[in-house]
C-alpha cells in the first residue's frame, strides 16, 4: 500500500513538474498580454482603448482570430458598422469554423438594415456551433427583420431550448408576437418575465393598445413604474416637511399621487400650491375618479382655457360630457401630447360610441398607436356614407391618410372638404401643408392656399406661422417677420414663431429682441423640450457655451431619445475640446437615430482630435454611408488618409 502511495506521488511530482517546465517555456509573450489586456478594455466598455491595444497585436493564426473578432466587436459598439465588416470578414478568413465572427457580421447587417445579408451570415453561425444561443438569437432577429416571422419564430425557440431564462429570447418573441398578432401567444410570453425591460414594458404597452385595451395599457405602464413614484413621492413629502417654502416640488408630486390612485391626496396638496404652474389638468382627473363629476369639468374647462394641455382636457370632457362639441374643439389644439390616463378613460366609451364619436376616439389613439389611424379613416367613412358633406369626418379620413402616407388619398378628400366649405380656413392650409410633403412642390401655389387660410381665419396662429414659414424659406424676410409676429401675438404657444423670429432677430443684429421669446417661451411650456432646444440653439450660436450646454441637458432630460440634441450638445463639447464627452454624446445619438449625418462628421472630428485616425476614417464612411453624394466627404477623407499615410 505504502509503495502505491509512492508510486502516486512520484507520479505527481513527475506531471507537476512537466507543467512548471511547460510554463518556463510558453510563457505569455506580449501578443498574449495585449491580447488579454485588449478584452479586458472592451469587456469593460472601454472600447476606444481596446482598439488601440489590439490592433498592433501580431496575426498569428489563433491571435488573428481573436484578434479580428474584438476588434469587429469594438466597433460594432461605436456603431461604426463597415469597418467592423472588415474586421469580422478577416476573422472568418483567419477560421471559418468559428461562429463569434459570423454572428459579429450578422449583427452588423441587422445595424445596417441588410435583412438579407444578416440571415445568411446567421444561418452560417448556426451550422457552425448548433448549440450557439447568440447564433440562433442573430438569425432570429434577422428573421424578424426580414419580416419572415415563423422562421424567426423557429429560431426564437431553437434559442430557448439553449437557455429557457434568457431575457433576449423573450424579448425577441414578444416582437415577433407582436407582429403576427396572437394575443394568447404574446401575453403567455410576456407572464413568463416578471421584470420585462423598459423596451418590452413599451412593447407591452402598444400590444394592449392595439387591442383596444387602453386601461390595460395604462394600468401595465403604472405598474412597472410605481416603484419609482412611490420613492419620488415619498422623499417629496419628506423634503415639504423639511422645508414648506419648497413649493416648487409640489406640482410633480400631485401627479405622482394622481398616477398612483391617491386622488384625495392629490386634491389636498394641490390646496397648498399657489405657484406658476397650473394643476387643472391634474385636479381634473381626481376629480373624475372620485366621482366629481360638475369639479371635474370646470378644471378641465380650466386646463382647456390655459392651452397647454388644451387636446387633454378636451378629450377629457368629451369621456365625461359625451358631447362632440368637445372633440371639435379638441384637434384645434395646437399643442399634441400623450396623456395615457385619458386614453384610458375612452375605453369604456367605445361599445356605446357612433362612427363619428370613434374616428374622434381612434384618431386620438393614433397619437399613441400609429396603427390606430387606419381605424379612424374606417370609422368616418362609415359617417360619410350616411353624411356626405360631414366636416369631421372628411377631416378625419384626410389626417389619418396622411399618418399611414396615402397622400393622394389624403388630398383628395381634403379637396372635397374645401370646395364644400369654401368659408373654412383649414382646408387651404392642409391642402399646402400636404403640397409640401409630396414629390411635386409648386411654392406658388403653396402660397395661395396659406394666403386663402389666412383671409379666412385672421387670428388662427397655425396659419399665420405657416405662411410665415413659406416666406421665411422663399428669403422674403419682411414678411415673414410680421406673420411670425402676428400668430405669437395671436397664441402664446407659436413656439416655432418665437424660435424663427429670434433667429431673424439675431442674424439682424438685434440679439436683446430675441431673447425675451425664448424666455417667454419656456415660462409658458416649461414641460416642452422644444423650448430649450431653441434656447439652446440661441445661446450657441451667441459661443455661450455654457448656457446653451445646460439647456440642452434640460431638453434630453425631457426626452433622453432626443438626437439632435445629443449633437448639438456634442458638437459644443468639441468646441471646447471636451472630446470625451462629445464622444459620449454623439454615441448617444446614433444609439437613437444611427442614420445621423451629422453625428458621424463630428465623431470623426472627434477621433481626429484624439490622434484615432482610423477610427475617423471609419466614420466618415459611415457618414458616406447615409450621404454618398456629400461634398465634405472627399475632402474630410483626403485629408485623413494624407495624416494616415504619414504616421
Amino acid at each position: 500500500m505504502k509503495r502505491y502511495l509512492l508510486l502516486a506521488a512520484a507520479i505527481v511530482f513527475a506531471i507537476v513538474s512537466a507543467a512548471v517546465l511547460i510554463s518556463l517555456y510558453k510563457k505569455p509573450g506580449e501578443t498574449e498580454y495585449r491580447l488579454a489586456r485588449g478584452r479586458a478594455q472592451f469587456e469593460t466598455e472601454n472600447y476606444l482603448a481596446a482598439l488601440q491595444t489590439l490592433r498592433d497585436v501580431a496575426d498569428s493564426k489563433k491571435g488573428g482570430l481573436q484578434v479580428h473578432s474584438y476588434l469587429g466587436a469594438a466597433y460594432l459598439k461605436l456603431h461604426l458598422y463597415k469597418a467592423a465588416i472588415k474586421e469580422f470578414e478577416a476573422a472568418i478568413k483567419a477560421e471559418p469554423r468559428e461562429s463569434d465572427p459570423w454572428i459579429g457580421l450578422a449583427s452588423s447587417y441587422i445595424e445596417l438594415g441588410d435583412a438579407a445579408k444578416a440571415v445568411d451570415d446567421a444561418k452560417r453561425a448556426t451550422e457552425v456551433e448548433k448549440r450557439s444561443l447568440d447564433a440562433w438569437l442573430a438569425l432570429g432577429r434577422a428573421q424578424w427583420q426580414q419580416q419572415n416571422l415563423d422562421q424567426a419564430e423557429k429560431a426564437a425557440l431553437k434559442a430557448r431550448q439553449l437557455d429557457a431564462d434568457s431575457p433576449a429570447v423573450s424579448d425577441l418573441l414578444l416582437h415577433i408576437y407582436f407582429d403576427q398578432n396572437p394575443a394568447d401567444r404574446f401575453q403567455a410570453e410576456l407572464d413568463r418575465n416578471s421584470k420585462p425591460s423598459k423596451p418590452t414594458q413599451d412593447l407591452a404597452v402598444r400590444f394592449f393598445l392595439a387591442h383596444g385595451q387602453f386601461g390595460r395599457a395604462y394600468d401595465f405602464k403604472i405598474r412597472h413604474e410605481r416603484e419609482a413614484l412611490d420613492r419620488a413621492v415619498l422623499e417629496s413629502q419628506l423634503a415639504l416637511q423639511r422645508d414648506a417654502s419648497r413649493t416648487e416640488l409640489i406640482p410633480q408630486l400631485v401627479k405622482n399621487l394622481v398616477k398612483v390612485g391617491r386622488y384625495e391626496d392629490a386634491l389636498n396638496t394641490a390646496k397648498t400650491y399657489n405657484g406658476p404652474v397650473a394643476l387643472d389638468l391634474e385636479l381634473g382627473k381626481a376629480f373624475w375618479m372620485t366621482a366629481r363629476k360638475d369639479d371635474a369639468i370646470q378644471a378641465y374647462q380650466r386646463a382647456s382655457r390655459a392651452l397647454i394641455h388644451k387636446l387633454s382636457a378636451e378629450v377629457a370632457l368629451a369621456g365625461v360630457t359625451g358631447d362632440v362639441k368637445h372633440w371639435e374643439e379638441a384637434y384645434r389644439a395646437e399643442r399634441v401630447e400623450q396623456d395615457y390616463f385619458i386614453l384610458a378613460r375612452l375605453e369604456e366609451s367605445l361599445p356605446r360610441a357612433s362612427p363619428l364619436e370613434l374616428s374622434f376616439i381612434f384618431r386620438y389613439a393614433g397619437i399613441f398607436e400609429p396603427a390606430f389611424y387606419t381605424r379612424a379613416a374606417e370609422e368616418a367613412l362609415k359617417v360619410l356614407n350616411d353624411d356626405p358633406k360631414n366636416f369631421d369626418a372628411l377631416m378625419t379620413i384626410s389626417t389619418a391618410y396622411q399618418r399611414i402616407g396615402r397622400l393622394p388619398d389624403a388630398t383628395r378628400y381634403m379637396q372635397l372638404a374645401r370646395d364644400i366649405y369654401p368659408k373654412s380656413g383649414e382646408p387651404p392650409s392642409r391642402l399646402a401643408s400636404l403640397m409640401l410633403l409630396g414629390d411635386q412642390k409648386d411654392p406658388q401655389q403653396v402660397v395661395q392656399l396659406m394666403e386663402a387660410a389666412v383671409k379666412l381665419e385672421p387670428g388662427n396662429a397655425g396659419f399665420l406661422y405657416n405662411l410665415g414659414w413659406t416666406y421665411d424659406q422663399l428669403g422674403q424676410t419682411a414678411k415673414a417677420t410680421d406673420l411670425y409676429e402676428r400668430a405669437i401675438k395671436a397664441s402664446p404657444l407659436s413656439f416655432e414663431a418665437m424660435n424663427n423670429l429670434a433667429l431673424i432677430y439675431t442674424s439682424g443684429g438685434q440679439p436683446e429682441r430675441a431673447l425675451p421669446l425664448l424666455v417667454q417661451a419656456m415660462k409658458t411650456d416649461p414641460e416642452n423640450e422644444a423650448v430649450y432646444a431653441n434656447a439652446a440653439n440661441y445661446w450657441a450660436r451667441r459661443h455661450d457655451w455654457k448656457q446653451a450646454l445646460e439647456n440642452y441637458d434640460r431638453a434630453l432630460q425631457i426626452n433622453p431619445a432626443s438626437s439632435v440634441a445629443a449633437v448639438e450638445k456634442g458638437r459644443i463639447q468639441l468646441e471646447q475640446d471636451q472630446t470625451d464627452d462629445a464622444v459620449d454624446s454623439l454615441s448617444r445619438a446614433l444609439e437613437v437615430n444611427p442614420q445621423s449625418f451629422d453625428a458621424y462628421m463630428l465623431l470623426s472630428s472627434a477621433y481626429e482630435k484624439m490622434s484615432h485616425i482610423k477610427e475617423a476614417i471609419a466614420a466618415v464612411d459611415e457618414a458616406q454611408r447615409i450621404r454618398p453624394g456629400a461634398p465634405e466627404i472627399k475632402a474630410t477623407l483626403e485629408r485623413l488618409n494624407a495624416r494616415k499615410d504619414a504616421k
